[in-house]
């Protein structure tokens, strides 16, 4: 198995039909087809069910497309450092980050670092902590803007600030009437809940309601302030988030923030993988934010 069969199968998977994938292959459909077979037959096992019209991945060739993809930006990634050996500072940085403040960051650092390494490109991916770690582990990014609690068994990072956890009220919601800047947890108990996705996060903020005698409701999970904001317009419950998400979701959405109290903070942190060391593309940007913070 090689490459090329990887990038035929994955056009394929992608078109959802061979004809198609090779015409996007400058191919004619034999040779692909054949491709196809031999991959099948090396592997032991059905990578797809081909109807009249369109192709049906099997379970094998589900797995096969996600470890491909995967396999294809590794190769982009090892490309991009040697070429950064050969002709000074240039390749691209796979720079992860959480939602919340994380966009800000990036956006702030890649602006100063790109003043003195014009030659770099940068590939952008968002996530929860969990994703975001399991990619570093994978190779498939360099670095990654965390929160947290930092895994210190799987990775590294240094400590950038600390910020106060946020209710995002409907406006709606009696709640957000109020003058107060703050919310008590007591007032948040009762009603339904949208927080982050992270698996560990779901216990950390369900601590928070232990001294009320009640089950917190979490309705809804996810890794986006904008996807809870949206929740939180349409009157579906209140979310839990970082302060700064407030930076993301526009004026015009009908919500009212209020800080939680008794106050608890989150720390964010710049991470990578403690197995790897870093290139010297990831260095330098790791030096270049640490005079930042």
């Amino acid at each position: 198995m090689d490459l090329r069969q990887i990038k035929y199968f994955l056009t394929v998977a992608e078109e959802n039909n061979i004809t198609r994938a090779a015409e996007k292959l400058h191919l004619s459909q034999p040779p692909l087809s054949r491709a196809l077979m031999d991959l099948e037959e090396e592997l032991g096992c059905t990578l797809m069910i081909r109807g009249k019209r369109h192709i049906t991945l099997t379970p094998e060739g589900m797995a096969l497309k996600r470890r491909g993809e995967q396999l294809l930006m590794l190769s982009d990634i090892t490309k991009s450092e040697i070429t950064e050996m050969k002709n000074g500072m240039s390749g691209t940085l796979y720079l992860g980050h959480v939602d919340s403040n994380g966009p800000n960051l990036a956006a702030e650092w890649i602006e100063s670092f790109k003043k003195d390494y014009p030659a770099v490109t940068y590939n952008l991916w968002c996530g929860t902590v969990d994703d975001l770690t399991d990619r570093m582990r994978s190779g498939l990014l360099d670095l990654a803007i965390t929160m947290s609690p930092l895994n210190s068994e799987l990775l590294d990072g240094i400590p950038l600030f600390e910020e106060s956890w946020t209710a995002i009220i409907p406006s709606s919601n009696p709640l957000a009437k109020s003058r107060k800047k703050t919310i008590a947890i007591e007032e948040l108990v009762d009603n339904d809940l949208i927080i982050s996705s992270r698996r560990s996060r779901e216990e950390e903020i369900r601590g928070w309601f232990s001294d009320t005698d009640k089950e917190p409701r979490f309705i809804v999970k996810t890794a986006h302030s904008s996807n809870a904001a949206k929740l939180v317009a349409r009157g579906i419950g209140i979310a839990i988030f970082p302060g700064s998400v407030i930076k993301n979701i526009p004026e015009s959405t009908e919500v009212v923030f209020k800080k939680i109290i008794p106050e608890v903070t989150v720390g964010y942190y710049l991470s990578w993988d403690k197995e790897r060391t870093p290139n010297n593309l990831t260095a330098r940007f790791i030096d270049h934010v640490k005079q930042l913070i």
